[in-house]
């Protein structure tokens, strides 16, 4: 991603984290020109973060990072938790386990990366989608 924007924010791993950086990344693209792309990214940020709260507690802090290139977004989130998250087939009752098969499905790209050793256990989920949906446009740097 050449010349990206890139904001970085620290998170309590709590169940408000979520609206949070739904919050803060919709803002984000809209004030980078990328508010194509807003909606989706609001979706899967909301399902990475509530993913990541679930499994490291309230003793950790995440951490979301947004990048914005020429053509692609990224979003990434880290945590303490060296649980990777799965994806699997929920059940027609099942109440949850269809976060991942969103982030999937939704975006371009996605992935898991463990934190070196020397950053101690933890792992980053990423995603990735293009900055302009709907047109050729891409971010726009200030």
């Amino acid at each position: 991603m050449a010349e990206a924007l890139t904001a970085g924010f620290d998170l309590p791993a709590d169940p408000r984290a979520a609206g949070r950086a739904r919050a803060l990344v919709a803002d984000l693209l809209v004030a980078w020109g990328c508010g194509n792309a807003a909606e989706v990214a609001k979706l899967l940020v909301s399902e990475v973060v509530t993913n990541a709260v679930r499994f490291v507690g309230a003793r950790e802090v995440l951490r979301l990072t947004v990048e914005c290139g020429s053509d692609l977004i990224r979003v990434s989130v880290s945590d303490g938790s060296p649980l990777r998250p799965v994806l699997r087939a929920a059940q027609d009752d099942d109440e949850s386990g269809r976060g991942m098969q969103l982030v999937s499905a939704l975006a371009t790209r996605w992935g898991v990366v463990d934190d070196p050793p020397s950053a101690g256990v933890g792992k980053q989920v990423w995603f990735e989608l293009p900055s302009a949906q709907s047109t050729a446009v891409g971010c726009r740097a200030y």
